[in-house]
């Protein structure tokens, strides 16, 4: 009994020294590709979702429509007056009788 303990404890002693050999480290990034690949794919799909959005709205409008802001103002009795500015030049007020 005495020689298969010895026998057993050496078998054991070698196969977890086996088993424990350290193993190469392999660091394959296989998902890069695929990760860089499906970012480009919805970065790409909302880009051309959103030009497709605004562009709807641009359409909408009659080219001759005003843009910017519309100032509307009595003409009768109004005119600029140039005052000196706060740093030098001058600014520009609207003087309304």
């Amino acid at each position: 009994m005495k020689k298969t303990m010895i026998a057993l404890a050496a078998a054991s002693a070698l196969a977890m020294g086996t088993m424990s050999v350290p193993q190469k480290a392999e660091a394959h990034a296989w998902w890069v590709i695929p990760s860089i690949v499906l970012g480009a794919a919805v970065v790409g799909g909302t880009v051309i979702a959103n030009s497709h959005a605004h562009a709807q709205a641009y359409h909408a409008a009659p080219p001759y429509a005003p843009r910017g802001s519309v100032h509307v103002a009595p003409t009768r009795g109004c005119y600029l007056q140039a005052q000196p500015a706060l740093f030098g030049g001058h600014r520009y007020i609207e003087v309304c009788r």
